[in-house]
């Protein structure tokens, strides 16, 4: 008999699974689709049984009082892990070890590195438009016109199509709103305007896109130089090259997201989870931490398997191939260097739209959630096992904690407290533009987390030797404008978070 050690265990991610089951296929792990992740202590995997126990109850001198306990279902399998933030560079694109994770907490495509490329060296002419407010299905969109070569392309994207644009050269302070998610409104071929149907991949002179999130108010009208376009398919996309990589909620409107499947190794025996759901991710800003992610979710089995790991090359009946190892040389982020902005993108009381607070942390979280559920059949005389789940509610929301700073000239938590409160009997959604970069804002390694329509309650006051506030948010989706006063909460929209990592 030999026991198990937590530090001899490792994690394995793979997309190497049956796509109608989610099960872990046998055979067919490649650096492609499998991938060790790098976790911290108190990595957790388990699943229970639900019973059903009949007791009697009954009068008299001698009672029967006994009881039978019989085995109903099996609970969805639940897991949990930390990794840390940890961006890096491989082969000109930014990447992290982590990107499959936030991949699968935010859409349901397998991440795609080739992107569907519309090339032939292009130069665009591109306009930001603000339509009225009754036209809020294309309010804010970004109209690209080619303006000299030729346009040609691989691949299928379609209008209506939520898509990670890349590839876009322009002014610097546009274009980490350009390289970024959108959605396709029409398209334009010589002498036709189309609002429905596949893109072509020749021919094209003109898309209208509706930005994730376009308010920006630098972001002026112009061309963007002669380059290739890439649109990726996948939540997480290389939308910025060597500059950075991002994930997006915009492709998250799925009842079900990404099929995986998680091996973990202890010592030398495996247990693989089939057909597993991210569920839940909260980033901690504890000040005297490094950057780090708890993920947890479930999944429908756990079964150990038949397998051999010798360094990243799997041997066995149940699991064999070769799995891309981990990354030790990626960078660690500190929170102590964090830093965030809050803009008004409305009027606050006396504060007028545009108004920024600039907040320094002591403390705080962010959590986002896909509130998925699983649903058990209850057929007598078996032990059912789940068979599908659905997502929920995706529900962004954190706490901020800071010191109370007041005084002339100090745009921090005390001018939000004042403002808040002079708009608290008035003011029934507050819209704030949150922006907070882990790592901080000026630093050439960080992870810049974009909330461009959320909701503050107001601040609430500890009193201790140095008083501190704390800001509670909510992230939203909203029909996003080139002007931000138009902007307009929007529950069918899916833009509630933008995280970019940079390298």
């Amino acid at each position: 008999m030999a026991l198990n050690l937590v530090r001899n265990s490792r994690v394995f991610f793979t997309t190497n699974v049956n796509g109608t089951t989610g099960v872990i296929n046998a055979t067919g792990a490649t650096t492609a689709n499998t991938v060790e992740i790098q976790v911290l202590d108190g990595f957790t995997f388990s699943q229970n049984t639900n019973q059903d126990t009949v007791t009697i109850s009954e009068a008299g001198g001698a009672p029967t009082r006994g009881q039978r306990a019989f085995n109903t279902s099996l609970a969805p399998v639940d897991f949990s892990m930390s990794t840390y933030i940890r961006p890096s560079t491989d082969s000109s694109v930014v990447s992290a070890e982590e990107s499959v994770l936030w991949n699968a907490l935010m859409g349901v495509n397998n991440i795609d590195t080739a992107g569907i490329t519309i090339g032939g060296a292009p130069s665009f002419a591109y306009a930001f438009t603000d339509i009225s407010a009754t036209e809020s299905a294309t309010k804010g969109t970004l109209t690209i016109t080619l303006t000299s070569g030729t346009l040609t392309g691989t691949g299928t994207i379609s209008v209506g199509d939520t898509i990670v644009f890349g590839g876009f050269t322009a002014p610097a302070n546009s274009i980490e709103y350009l390289n970024a998610a959108a959605k396709i409104i029409s398209y334009k071929t010589t002498g036709a305007a189309q609002t429905s149907g596949v893109v072509p991949t020749s021919g094209l002179t003109e898309l209208v896109l509706e930005y994730a999130n376009p308010k920006n108010a630098a972001i002026a009208n112009g061309t963007i130089t002669a380059g290739t376009l890439k649109a990726y398919k996948s939540s997480w996309a290389p939308a910025g090259g060597s500059s950075y990589s991002l994930v997006s909620s915009a492709s998250s409107n799925f009842n079900q997201l990404q099929k995986f499947g998680l091996i973990f190794v202890v010592d030398s025996v495996a247990y693989a989870v089939d057909n597993a759901a991210l569920n839940q991710a909260t980033i901690d800003f504890g000040l005297d931490a490094i950057a780090t992610i708890a993920w947890t979710g479930q999944a429908t089995a756990l079964r150990q398997i038949a397998t051999t790991l010798s360094g990243s090359t799997f041997t066995g009946t149940d699991f064999a191939g070769t799995a891309a190892a981990k990354n030790t040389s990626a960078q660690y982020i500190t929170n102590k260097l964090s830093t965030v902005t809050l803009t008004s993108a409305k009027a606050i009381g006396a504060a007028a739209a545009g108004s920024e607070y600039n907040v320094a942390l002591t403390g705080g979280s962010l959590t986002i959630n896909n509130n998925i559920s699983y649903i058990t059949p209850a057929n007598l005389g078996v032990v059912n096992s789940p068979v599908v789940y659905y997502t929920g509610t995706r529900a962004i929301s954190g706490s901020m904690n800071a010191y109370l700073k007041t005084g002339t000239g100090v745009n921090g938590t005390g001018k939000l407290l004042m403002d808040m409160l002079a708009a608290a009997s008035s003011t029934i959604e507050p819209m704030i533009t949150l922006s907070l970069a882990i790592g901080g804002k000026s630093n050439t390694v960080k992870v810049i987390l974009d909330m461009p329509s959320a909701t503050i309650s107001i601040p609430t006051v500890d009193v201790q030797q140095v008083i501190s506030t704390v800001i509670n948010f909510t992230a939203q989706g909203s029909s996003q404008s080139a002007t931000a006063a138009n902007s307009t909460f929007d529950l069918s929209k899916s833009n509630d978070i933008t995280v970019r990592y940079y390298a």
